[in-house]
């Protein structure tokens, strides 16, 4: 094969390699590291399966949104219709730190002090809200049901915060916990 034709098959399959680890599928199919080619953020969706260090998240939940039903029926669709305001990032702020970092941590990495026994390990939120997953919905979703249909020991907020106050929650993972 000449050098030319090396190259741009090179380049080809870098081009494709890269399409696919931004897409997820890397990650789907297990394979890949972190975030796509050369992130180094550790292991992708379907390495490790949520456990351990490097952990990203639930495959089980990702999976079920992927490939199954998606979010179930009472959240499908639901966006947050709260205003991005001060207020209601500084109060998701506070909900969290009484609700959630106990196991997600305090920068939403999935370490917190609670967290650190469990199997699987708390999703890390940090990494996942700037990913396809992190909807409106999906989030409303796992932060109403918590883990139980999933095997995990997320408890469900649905009883504890009110909608409102799970939506001010999300603006506040938006914000960049």
């Amino acid at each position: 094969m000449s050098s030319s034709k090396f190259l741009g098959f090179t380049a080809l399959t870098l081009a494709l390699l890269t399409a696919a680890g931004t897409a997820g599928l890397v990650h789907a199919q297990g394979g890949g590291q972190g975030m796509g080619m050369g992130h180094g953020r550790g292991q992708g969706y379907g390495m490790g399966h949520g456990h351990g260090p490097g952990h990203k998240g639930n495959p089980v939940r990702h999976r079920i949104v992927r490939h199954g039903d998606g979010v179930p029926a009472p959240y499908r669709g639901k966006s947050n219709t709260l205003p991005d305001s001060a207020a209601n990032i500084s109060a998701g702020s506070k909900l969290y730190a009484d609700n959630c970092a106990t196991c997600h941590g305090k920068s939403g990495e999935g370490d917190g002090e609670a967290g650190k026994n469990l199997d699987p390990k708390p999703a890390n939120l940090a990494f996942i809200m700037d990913k396809w997953i992190a909807t409106d919905d999906f989030l409303m979703w796992s932060i109403a049901e918590g883990g139980k249909k999933l095997k995990t020991d997320m408890p469900a907020f649905k009883d504890t915060l009110t909608e409102k106050q799970r939506w001010q929650v999300i603006h506040y993972l938006r914000s960049g916990l």
